[in-house]
């Protein structure tokens, strides 16, 4: 299925669901804030998913909202906004906590040693394997030490090419007018 937004978009469906998405698309068309209110009422959506994927939507950066207090109640209501600046900044820091993940996998392949299970695929660490006396703890059969380059060797590639991502997103954002 693909998104309005493209890739964007995929990832926002993925990290807050299509509601999340859709609000998206929805603040980027806006020429004003919008009130939660008025984002359920133009969505056709109930009022506590879109709160819901709003919260989602500002913990991630994709989003962010402006306080209105009514002078005769000071009750206050919220407007929210998004904009292709903010949408970018959000996927970069996204992309940086992914790529802080993938190296610390990278370590972790590098520093161990593992076993696979010839029946069922499972794998275990060194430790694992030695609490269970080499053997699977599913099915009883020998554990077999495996080859982990392939992965390590992935694992880079990945890693250098989502660097080279993370550095041309930062010159790009670098080079936006504010």
């Amino acid at each position: 299925m693909s998104s309005p937004l493209g890739n964007v978009g995929l990832l926002i469906r993925n990290l807050v669901g299509e509601v999340g998405e859709r609000i998206i698309v929805l603040l980027l068309e806006s020429k004003e804030a919008l009130s939660d209110e008025e984002i359920a009422e133009k969505l056709g959506l109930r009022i506590n998913d879109v709160r819901k994927a709003l919260y989602d939507l500002v913990k991630l950066g994709f989003v962010t909202y402006r306080r209105v207090t009514r002078r005769e109640s000071y009750w206050h209501s919220y407007k929210w906004y998004t904009n292709e600046m903010m949408i970018a900044q959000a996927v970069l820091r996204r992309k940086r906590e992914v790529l802080k993940k993938l190296m610390q996998r990278l370590e972790f392949e590098k520093e161990n040693v593992f076993y696979v299970c010839p029946l069922d695929g499972s794998r275990y660490s060194f430790d694992e394997a030695f609490e269970n006396y080499f053997r699977c703890p599913r099915c009883g059969s020998d554990l077999v030490e495996i080859d982990n380059r392939k992965i390590i060797e992935n694992l880079e590639r990945l890693i250098e090419k989502l660097r080279r991502e993370i550095e041309q997103d930062e010159k790009a954002l670098s080079s936006r007018p504010v």
